[in-house]
């Protein structure tokens, strides 16, 4: 069975060795490797032909710059694979990641595959938050209905997703935007029968230090409608679902994860992108029609929401304040281990 894994590469001269070293090294041995350089500035073009040399099967596309969502959707017309993969170019993945995800489905055939994350930070090992609450315990042939939990596993590139499944649904990653995985994730899990669930760890996701990584910007009024248009996609998705828990579990995600993210640094912002991120989070809260579900949140968390929506800056700042000292005193320091 055929894997078919993408690899998009823009300016990552510093991860990309360890990254396709990580991937060229699999157990499993029926691999098809693509990578979309995508138009990088550094010298990770070069360290592409290198790797060439290295690994004679390794395919690297080069392109103009187009950002990753369409350097993901170039490889994904050029693979052959039975099953599709995603990684992301400064992460490494373990060697046995993808022998133990086939393996799986010869216990059941299933549309998606997914395996446990931790974070990584130069040679340290933690857990990761986000995909901590789905990796309780392994499930084969389990689905979203089933396992609400998976609302939380909103990442492509721990995933195998089934061709065939891929194509009859037309998945593709919206271009021209940050979070792209959630509008793609959350969609295909609603339609997924099965989903293999391997709570062990298969893929090591980088915390960079630069702010060259998207994904970890705050008070970003661009990055805040991104997010929300991708909420909305999966709100879209949900249409016609009539199954109350998940339905709540997704209005409590939404709210907990995705929505206090835009929210939770933005009593440091500038005023007037307060102001901007403010109505763009308050305008969707009430289309969304979540303000009666903001009393399931912790305490604080609470406080900041009800502050912002009733645009009392003074106070939001002050619970932002509070949020973060409750944060420091009751955080948990997980001691770090080298992978």
């Amino acid at each position: 069975m055929k894997v078919s894994v993408i690899i998009p590469a823009y300016n990552v001269s510093e991860y990309i060795d360890a990254c396709i070293d990580s991937v060229m090294n699999q157990s499993y041995p029926d691999l098809e490797v693509i990578v979309v350089e995508d138009g990088s500035t550094d010298d990770t073009g070069e360290k592409l032909k290198q790797l060439q040399q290295k690994y004679p099967s390794l395919h690297v596309i080069r392109k103009e710059n187009g950002g990753l969502s369409a350097a993901r959707n170039d490889g994904v017309k050029l693979s052959t694979g039975t099953y599709l993969a995603f990684v992301d170019s400064d992460d490494v993945i373990d060697r046995t990641m993808y022998e133990r995800m086939v393996k799986s489905l010869e216990q059941a055939d299933a549309e998606i595959v997914t395996i446990g994350v931790s974070r990584l930070r130069g040679e340290d090992v933690y857990p990761s938050v986000l995909h901590e609450r789905f990796m309780q315990e392994t499930k084969i042939g389990t689905n979203l209905h089933e396992t609400n939990e998976l609302l939380y596993d909103t990442t492509s590139w721990n995933k195998l997703f089934k061709r065939s499944f891929w194509d009859e649904n037309q998945f593709a990653f919206p271009v021209g935007k940050t979070f792209e995985d959630i509008p793609v994730v959350i969609p295909a899990y609603l339609k997924a029968e099965r989903v293999n669930l391997l709570a062990s760890i298969g893929y090591y996701w980088r915390s960079r230090e630069s702010s060259g990584s998207i994904t970890q910007q705050r008070n970003n009024v661009r990055m805040v409608k991104d997010r929300l248009d991708a909420l909305r996609v999966c709100d879209q998705a949900f249409k016609g679902v009539t199954d109350t828990k998940l339905i709540q579990a997704k209005k409590d995600k939404f709210l907990a994860i995705d929505l206090f993210s835009m929210i939770e640094w933005l009593f440091l912002a500038p005023k007037e992108d307060y102001e901007e991120i403010r109505g763009l989070v308050s305008s969707y809260i009430e289309q969304a029609d979540l303000k009666t579900d903001l009393v399931r949140l912790p305490k604080r968390k609470r406080k900041m929401f009800e502050a912002l929506l009733s645009d009392r800056q003074s106070a939001f700042k002050w619970q932002g304040r509070l949020y973060f000292l409750q944060k420091a005193f009751g955080k948990i320091s997980f001691p770090s281990k080298n992978k």
